[in-house]
């Protein structure tokens, strides 16, 4: 298949839907999606709306992802950095590496960002131990 250099809507649903295909299947990451989403047919179109507001600017995302993530027990590093690597190599199956970079750059922003905040929700201050963000 050759890989896509536009990013368009269609795409972004395909790579949603692929990775998160993916993502119930995966041995670490799976049971944690599976425990917290109950609609996937709810959850899916919300990550399309997601990544088109982060990537097309189309502001068709309203969420809050921080107490989203932050709620959900036994998170750590290993899941983000996992979560991340798949992310990339998902985008990576679809896009050429210049249009793919458009994901991961942000998802790797974005996960920075949450790591930060779930640990102040939590009440760690990065650098201490059992921070997300160190």
């Amino acid at each position: 298949m050759e890989k896509a250099t536009t990013i368009t809507p269609e795409l972004i649903e395909k790579l949603v839907y692929t990775f998160y295909d993916q993502i119930r299947q995966d041995e670490l990451l799976g049971p944690i999606f599976e425990a917290e989403v109950d609609d996937w047919d709810h959850h899916l179109p919300k990550m399309v709306a997601f990544w088109s507001s982060i990537v097309l600017k189309t502001r068709s995302y309203s969420g809050r992802p921080v107490p989203a993530h932050a709620k959900l027990e036994g998170l750590t590093r290993a899941h983000f950095d996992h979560w991340l690597d798949k992310f990339e190599q998902t985008a990576l199956e679809i896009f050429t590496p210049d249009a793919a970079s458009q994901f991961t750059t942000r998802a790797h922003q974005i996960a920075n960002s949450l790591k930060m905040a779930i640990d102040v929700q939590r009440g760690i201050l990065p650098g201490m131990e059992g921070a997300l963000s160190a």
